[in-house]
């Protein structure tokens, strides 16, 4: 299974996370206005959801459009693909919704708003990060990223920590 969307970035990142499983970690929920970002980079909270496969953020990100392809128990053709990074192995426990953001929703929480839902079905996934850079017929660049999905039966302790600098754009000098 394959599917694609353009994800804005205004905020130095994009976030994907299970809901309501990422409210659940909260006593209370999460409320609205609420800074979640906070919790996530001061207190042990942001290795919790990481550990508990409820979140994956791609930090360090320049302001933009970017393509997010999702490949789901498949590899992405090679061709016409520059992979400019790539990290393996990330942990997704999808109940509920997996959702892709600008990394903003999680520094003023706003249920729903600027989300997309994926249509990634329930399960447990072993997950690789790679940021590409997509060539079409005329060598004209799209940037983001390809995000594979394996299926797996158990979960497991990922072997990564997020990247903080996940830019794409090359500056020539």
């Amino acid at each position: 299974m394959r599917f694609e969307c353009d994800v804005d970035v205004d905020f130095n990142g994009i976030v994907m996370f299970v809901y309501p499983k990422l409210a659940d970690l909260f006593e209370g929920g999460v409320q609205p206005g609420q800074n979640v970002l906070r919790a996530f980079t001061t207190t042990d909270k942001g290795d919790e959801v990481l550990d508990k496969g409820v979140a994956l953020p791609i930090m360090g990100v320049d302001d933009g459009t970017y393509r997010l392809r999702i490949f789901i128990d498949e590899a992405p053709c090679k061709e016409r693909r520059e992979v400019v990074f790539e990290d393996e192995y990330f942990y997704l426990n999808v109940v509920g919704g997996l959702y892709v953001a600008d990394m903003a929703v999680l520094w003023d929480w706003e249920e729903f708003t600027g989300w997309t839902l994926l249509p990634v079905p329930t399960g447990m996934y072993r997950v690789s990060v790679a940021g590409v850079h997509l060539y079409n017929e005329v060598n004209d660049v799209d940037y983001g990223f390809d995000i594979c999905l394996q299926t797996v039966s158990e979960p497991f302790h990922r072997t990564i920590e997020p990247r903080s600098d996940s830019r794409l754009i090359k500056i020539i000098r």
